[in-house]
């Protein structure tokens, strides 16, 4: 750690974990970007626990609060109110997390600080997770998994009538939010063969390749009907909260499966289970929800047909390559004047 001596202009970070080593800064970066920032910048890196889950941590601890006073830039995970009222110097905040809400609700929309996020750093373990979804339901593997457990012997209901298996290649999947993560899903799905349909807040501002069909915010719908299996990888703003309630789960096809990996306010979680209930979806796979963690008597978990995750599907160890390349080119960026990458609209709330 290297402490400010007050004649310099100051980079805190406050990035660490005592438990998960995935959100612990490691001592090599913090050290790179001492060397970046050169006898002008003072680098400060905060070794108490951090929240990297969600948005990032409600409470800041005095070690923090004390030492953002006189920070001109803060790289953390999320950013709380009270920090930000303790930050009077603070120019530019960079946020670990993808997601955005639980700061600009903490006060970043109204302060004039610039703030980016790690948008696309998340992007390659996620959209292995929804892979790995897609083929747990195409193949049936919680319906084998659970009767064997039971005792039986489920080959009836995989090789009968009924039987819901398929192969991926030739279904088709709705990517709903096709940014950097959306973008990662819909090249490995193209890849496998599937039929990729990109619903987007601006289409048509760039050719997608691997797209087979590019909606805007109207044609969710369409989507929906469609889609044999549909993502939400989009961020929940005051737009997208609850964005899938009844209507649109009664949208879907009975054999789709709704895949949930962004924040678990977009869907109304009483409607979806609802629907798995009735058998109006094939099933759902879920790592965000919208209290966490999953309370125990939650109606989702009476459900077979749902496959968990706890909010960890972007859990990596190459999660640092990225997170680091990307810090180290924005403060660079930063030294330089230049734009940053991953800068926050915050009207738009990503």
């Amino acid at each position: 750690m290297t402490e400010s001596d007050g004649s310099r202009r100051t980079l805190l970070i406050w990035m660490h974990s005592d438990r998960y080593p995935a959100w612990r800064i490691p001592d090599e970066l913090v050290g790179l970007l001492a060397a970046d920032g050169g006898d002008e910048w003072a680098v400060q890196s905060i070794r108490v626990s951090a929240d990297a889950g969600g948005d990032g941590p409600d409470r800041a601890p005095a070690a923090v609060l004390a030492a953002i006073g006189g920070a001109e830039v803060y790289f953390g995970y999320g950013i709380t109110r009270e920090l930000l009222e303790s930050a009077a110097e603070l120019r530019w905040f960079h946020s670990g997390a993808a997601g955005v809400g639980g700061s600009l609700r903490a006060g970043m929309r109204d302060r004039g600080v610039t703030m980016t996020n790690s948008a696309g750093i998340y992007a390659d373990p996620l959209a292995e997770w929804v892979i790995g979804a897609m083929l747990h339901f195409a193949r049936g593997f919680d319906i084998a998994t659970r009767a064997m457990r039971e005792g039986e012997w489920p080959y009836e209901a995989l090789a009968g009538e009924s039987s819901p298996l398929r192969e991926i290649a030739g279904s088709s999947v709705a990517v709903v939010g096709y940014g950097g993560i959306g973008r990662a899903i819909g090249m490995r799905a193209k890849a496998l063969g599937m039929r990729v349909i990109a619903v987007r807040a601006r289409p048509g501002r760039e050719i997608l390749p691997e797209v087979d069909l590019e909606l805007g915010p109207d044609g969710l719908r369409e989507a929906l009907a469609s889609a044999h299996y549909v993502v939400l990888a989009l961020p929940e703003t005051d737009r997208t909260r609850l964005m899938l309630g009844s209507d649109e789960l009664a949208t879907m096809r009975p054999d789709a499966v709704l895949m949930n990996l962004s924040r678990g306010g977009i869907v109304d979680e009483a409607a979806l289970s609802e629907a798995l209930g009735n058998g109006a979806l094939r099933g759902a796979a879920l790592d965000v929800f919208q209290t966490e963690p999953l309370p125990p008597d939650s109606p989702l978990r009476e459900h077979g047909n749902v496959l968990f995750t706890p909010h960890a599907g972007s859990i990596s160890a190459r999660y640092w390559d990225r997170q680091g390349a990307l810090m180290r080119r924005n403060f660079a960026n930063w030294r330089a004047g230049e734009p940053l990458v991953n800068q926050v609209d915050k009207e738009r709330g990503y």
